[in-house]
């Protein structure tokens, strides 16, 4: 309906046939105002055929008025007829259709014969589909005696993939549905009727539902005892726990019991964000949505995605302007693509702006043509009958063509010329300054040079537990040039670009306490001192160069074998390397070892180690003792 008055608003036909004037509304307050505009304004002629009407006909307003009310009563008594019947059924026991997840209907043999009609078919009673009964208990189970939330049924239903009511137009769970099926008394034996009905504004003609009183409510419940699915006890338990959960948000809620939201200065959805709309699943092809502070697939949110994986937004965010910062303010052979794409665009520009004023200039002298003409046949008395009508169709005409015709010559009278590489580096920076500030004008900004999507691939990180999401898009070049021209790119040439790849990786402690062991391992530090320049225990910097090791793919060297080459091999120096400078006085007195020993109050073989350690440390030959001994 509205693609047709916008039709004949732009005076693409000029006469409209009907097969009967409900076509165009049930409501008699809309259909007259929308058959009058069509005539009166549109200049349209209008033909009922079923009623005869024909607006170029004197009196056709009140006809029509006539049948406008005989149409919407007409639909009144249709539903009123409608409602009998099924109330007929209902109260029979018969199945009116509104058999929800975990029951089905089937035909009663033989009901057919009292029906009227030549091809009547039977009457269908309620039954329970086993297969989703079970489904129903599995449900009640989780949540009534296992304590199960109502997110992690939708979840597991969703993994599952379980199956969904006949109505149903998708394959998902979802929260709403979980909630409403451990509401729904049918599965306890009570089935309630006609709670809602459809109630038309006579206005807009929209449809919205009402709910009907209770007392008359009353006389449609049927209690079918044998269509019991779940037994009382667990249909309290999960009602007390659903009100208990109710009671805790409905502070939260609004009238309408949707949630209020948090405040708006707080909740991180202030307005559009940088990313909104662009972040997709590789996987399952599900946007992103975002609380204001990480950003996780929504597929994995209701369990039809692998993906659980959540991203850090302001971490999104900054690299992917750093990136972009680095390629449009850079990258030179980049900046040559846009600035050559620019300048062909700007030739198209020149050659198409003044082809269409010169068409619509066409258009508008044979619009005029044609309205002097009509004049012509006035003063010559050869007026045709609908010369009112035609007329003013022309006018409408013209006035939208001369609309059109002064939009290009403002357009074509901002032109500010050929662009330059010096005006395209300020409008790269302007638009990079754009991007920085997070608004909605940053997302359309970044959309155009993205493609209007950025893909994020969940992968894994050797020694976390947490996985990481790999960014892919492409810096178009036509859709930065268009966006810069203030022109629109197409689908089709939105893939232009080198592929972009970012991983957007948080920094790990771990990381830096593994960079800073090896750096210090390798400096041939011991152990301890690793731990303690760390912070750490001595049994976390061993595991840590192990993960060294592994990420690098080599083996770990004996620890025995390095500190036997290692400078300082101890935390605290043992006795022989203490006594040393004490050894050594008596030994240049020349003392025996056994002399040493006895002043000392030491072992032989302590003296051995400290002569031997002392020489050591100085790069001197350790003197053998017989030859010592000689000497003396």
């Amino acid at each position: 309906l509205n693609e047709m008055l916008e039709a004949a608003k732009q005076g693409r036909f000029n006469v409209l046939y009907l097969y009967s004037l409900s076509r165009l509304a049930r409501e008699s307050v809309i259909t007259l105002p929308i058959l009058k505009k069509l005539v009166y304004v549109y200049g349209v002629r209008c033909i009922c055929v079923t009623e005869g009407i024909d607006t170029d006909t004197t009196g056709w307003e009140v006809i029509a008025a006539i049948f406008a009310l005989i149409h919407e009563q007409f639909i009144k008594d249709l539903s009123a007829a409608v409602i009998r019947g099924q109330e007929g059924a209902l109260l029979s026991g018969y199945s009116v259709g509104d058999w929800c997840f975990g029951y089905g209907s089937e035909p009663v043999s033989g009901s057919e014969q009292n029906r009227a009609g030549r091809n009547s078919k039977p009457r269908k009673i309620y039954v329970i589909n086993q297969e989703h009964a079970e489904w129903v208990s599995q449900i009640f189970t989780w949540y009534v005696d296992e304590g199960v939330s109502i997110s992690q049924i939708v979840r597991k239903l969703n993994h599952l993939k379980a199956p969904k009511d006949h109505r149903s137009s998708s394959n998902e769970w979802h929260h709403d549905l979980v909630v409403n099926l451990l509401s729904n008394p049918k599965y306890v034996g009570d089935w309630p009727w006609g709670e809602m009905q459809n109630v038309r504004d006579p206005e807009t003609g929209i449809v919205c539902q009402k709910p009907r009183s209770e007392e008359e409510c009353e006389q449609w419940k049927r209690e079918f005892p044998h269509l019991r699915i779940i037994d009382d006890n667990t249909f309290r338990k999960a009602q007390e726990t659903l009100d208990v959960n109710a009671q805790k948000w409905e502070k939260h809620r609004r009238v309408n019991g949707k949630f209020t939201g948090s405040s708006p200065e707080t909740n991180g959805r202030r307005k559009v964000r940088l990313l909104h709309g662009l972040l997709k699943c590789v996987q399952c092809d599900s946007p992103f949505y975002s609380d204001g502070k990480r950003a996780r697939c929504r597929g994995g949110k209701r369990g039809t995605c692998d993906i659980v994986t959540s991203v850090p937004v302001k971490l999104l965010e900054s690299m992917i302007l750093e990136r972009i910062g680095t390629v449009i303010l850079e990258d030179d052979q980049w900046f040559q693509c846009v600035f050559s794409d620019l300048l062909k665009l700007h030739r198209e520009y020149e050659n198409r702006v003044p082809a269409t004023i010169r068409e619509k200039e066409r258009e508008l002298y044979q619009v005029t043509q044609k309205i002097e003409r009509l004049v012509d046949q006035v003063e010559q008395g050869d007026a045709p009958e609908d010369l009112q009508r035609r007329l003013k169709s022309r006018k409408e005409e013209q006035k939208e063509i001369q609309y059109e015709l002064k939009q290009l010559r403002l357009e074509w009278g901002k032109d500010l010329g050929t662009p330059s590489e010096a005006w395209l580096r300020e409008r790269l920076k302007q638009l990079f300054d754009v991007l920085k500030e997070s608004s909605p004008a940053a997302n359309k900004a970044l959309s155009a040079l993205v493609g209007r999507e950025i893909i994020l691939e969940e992968n894994e990180i050797p020694l976390r537990k947490r996985n990481y999401f790999r960014g892919k898009f492409r810096l178009n070049v036509r859709g930065v040039s268009s966006f810069l021209a203030g022109t629109p790119a197409s689908v089709q040439e939105t893939g232009q670009g080198e592929e972009v790849v970012i991983d957007f990786i948080q920094p790990d402690k771990a990381d830096l306490q593994r960079e800073i062991a090896k750096r210090m391992y390798d400096a041939q530090e011991p152990e301890f001192k690793i731990a303690e320049a760390l912070g750490v225990s001595r049994s976390r910097v061993t595991k840590l160069l192990d993960e060294v090791f592994e990420l690098l793919g080599e083996k770990k060297p004996d620890g025995r074998s390095r500190r036997s080459q290692l400078l300082v091999k101890h935390k605290e120096p043992p006795p022989y390397q203490a006594i040393a400078e004490e050894v050594m006085k008596l030994f240049r007195e020349k003392k025996e070892y056994g002399e040493i020993a006895a002043a000392l109050n030491i072992d032989r073989n302590t003296v051995t180690s400290s002569v031997k350690y002392w020489h050591e440390q100085r790069g001197l030959p350790v003197p053998d003792g017989r030859t010592r001994r000689k000497s003396l």
